[in-house]
């Protein structure tokens, strides 16, 4: 079976032991915040990206420019003596399989498939002799081959994996980690850490990079994700050499622990407004649309939000009555149509509100991995007003699969209905994916929260409408003579000089005044002062840090 977005590893465990072997640089932060940021109400974590502070991370031309992905290539397996029986009984699911095409398939025109010959071809295939495991294989080659690059074709054990993943009833031994491949970088990157796992309490946290395990690559050499690496005895130890974006690799070493789990849906809120982050890893789980309750729940139980940003990113579809469920928190009415050879089925939406969701500004993010029901939960709130979208076009594999399973336990996923949105054209999804407000590519390895430059882009958008983002405002300010090392972005200068702390503070305390500001309060600490200055609504918070001989001086700017 072809690799999926829906095929993440899981990989579930504990800590016993923290071993920075590679001994990275943790060095104090270049930037004290002036401000101690109103708490997120109870339960509600506040986010790492700080409109104040944040700087968000520049995408390469690999992922600005990223051509669409390699299309999969059909490598037939080859011909092994098998006996009578095993033909036999391989030539009725076959059939089967046939027999559920020629009727079911949403995509009539098999014409342009010369199906007839393709059918033979794989009867002829089937009949020269295949073992079981090239049997599945030439199956899922088939159904590949009509074209549509959503229908699949599981195996029996991967019918039993998946089944386990997606019933929400997750039992593993491993370090509490949900990841994903990524050949081209010859890395995995973590997507989520699981409460209570070992990684996470190690400090690993989605977006790192996980490059060995145990001294071996992640990948194999034909990059392919070797999640077995991670898993092992429940108790046993095993060292991960873990790189965060925009740091140097580090190695920890964390015991195995038995986790029974589901997906967790994490949220928060950012610093000094009232706007919440949703990340929605996936529709596959019966638990999404009770998380998703509750996540809404914990973000508006203090009052409305302002605006909210729904992350789609990692979102590789799933079952249509959570895609429906979720739906319902945000929006109301039919949607669209799921149209198969024979009938329409209406997406229709009974409106579950809670507090102002039905009303708050809505920023979906999206990106290649965002795929089916992923994608048409995205492209109906944009296509309803409900919603603005950020990020990359998606690649338009919206139709709706409908399961077949067979005697021996193997299953085929078949594109039964395609979809129609309100007010557009039946299957225009598929030709053109979700198109974005605003393009914004990005690759979950290269940033973490804190620098994710889809995020800033999504507030940027809820500022257009009015929402208040806290953003910062350029200002002019006196600058201490002879400063070196001087770095400049929106809301925060940072430089260092000679001086002592205290020369810092009589300049600012002479300067300011002398160019309109006034001094509001100060805080002075050994090796530490903030001046904190307004002139109107704008606020200047200059901190002071003094260490080695050197003053580093941060200069923030905000509303007051």
């Amino acid at each position: 079976m072809r690799i999926r977005a829906l095929l993440l590893s899981l990989i579930l465990a504990t800590m016993s032991a923290c071993s920075p072997l590679f001994s990275p640089t943790r060095s104090a932060p270049t930037a004290i915040p002036f401000d101690t940021p109103e708490p997120p109400p109870s339960g509600v974590r506040a986010c790492d990206y700080d409109p104040l502070i944040s700087v968000p991370a520049e995408m390469p031309a690999e992922v600005t420019l990223a051509a669409m992905p390699t299309p999969f290539v059909v490598e037939q397996p080859a011909n092994t003596p098998v006996d009578a029986a095993t033909t036999g009984s391989q030539l009725s699911l076959f059939n089967e399989l046939e027999d559920i095409i020629d009727n079911e398939y949403v995509y009539i025109d098999l014409e342009r498939l010369n199906w007839p010959a393709l059918v033979e071809k794989y009867r002829a295939l089937i009949n020269a002799g295949l073992t079981d495991e090239d049997f599945y294989l030439a199956m899922d080659n088939l159904i590949w081959e009509l074209g549509d690059e959503h229908s699949d074709f599981e195996d029996p054990q991967e019918v039993i994996e998946i089944d386990t993943e997606t019933s929400g009833n997750l039992e593993y031994v491993g370090v509490g980690i949900l990841i994903q491949a990524l050949p081209d970088a010859n890395r995995a990157v973590v997507i989520l850490t699981f409460p209570g796992g070992s990684a996470g309490e190690a400090g690993v946290k989605a977006h790192d990079a996980i490059l060995f395990v145990d001294g071996q690559p992640i990948l194999d050499a034909d990059g392919v994700l070797q999640a077995d690496l991670v898993r092992g005895p429940e108790g046993s130890e095993v060292t991960l050499v873990v790189q965060t974006p925009g740091q140097e690799p580090y190695e920890i070493t964390i015991e195995r622990r038995r986790i029974s789990a589901a997906t967790p849906v994490d949220f928060c809120m950012v610093p000094r407004t009232r706007i919440g982050y949703i990340f929605l890893p996936t529709l596959f789980e019966d638990t999404i649309p009770d998380k998703m309750r509750n996540a809404v729940t914990a973000l508006t139980n203090s009052g409305p939000l302002d605006g909210l940003i729904l992350d789609n990113r990692q979102n590789g579809g799933g079952l249509s009555n959570v895609l429906e469920d979720v739906l319902a928190i945000f929006t109301d009415g039919t949607q669209g149509y799921f149209v198969s050879r024979d009938e329409e089925k209406l997406l229709d939406i009974r409106g579950d509100e809670i507090g102002n969701s039905q009303t708050v500004p809505l920023i979906v993010l999206v990106e290649l991995e965002t795929a089916s029901f992923g994608e048409i939960m995205s492209g109906v709130l944009q296509n309803s007003g409900r919603a603005l979208v950020v990020g990359q076009n998606t690649l338009g594999n919206v139709e709706n699969l409908w399961s077949y399973v067979f005697e021996d336990g193997s299953r085929a996923w078949i594109a039964h209905d395609a979809f129609q949105p309100i007010g557009l054209d039946l299957g225009v999804w598929e030709e053109t994916g979700i198109v974005p407000d605003v393009s914004m590519p990005t690759r979950w390895d290269l940033f973490t929260e804190a620098t994710d430059p889809a995020f800033a882009a999504a507030l940027a958008l809820l500022a257009e409408q009015g929402v208040d983002v806290s953003l910062p405002i350029e200002a002019d300010f006196p600058m201490l003579p002879n400063a070196s090392n001087i770095t400049s972005f929106p809301g925060l200068l940072s430089y260092s000089t000679a001086s002592n702390p205290q020369t810092a503070i009589d300049f600012y305390k002479a300067e300011m005044p002398a160019a309109g500001w006034s001094l509001v309060d100060e805080t002075v600490i050994i090796n530490y002062a903030t001046l904190r200055y307004s002139m109107g609504a704008i606020v200047v918070n200059v901190v002071i840090y003094y260490d080695e001989g050197l003053s580093t001086t941060n200069v923030f700017v905000g509303e007051e």
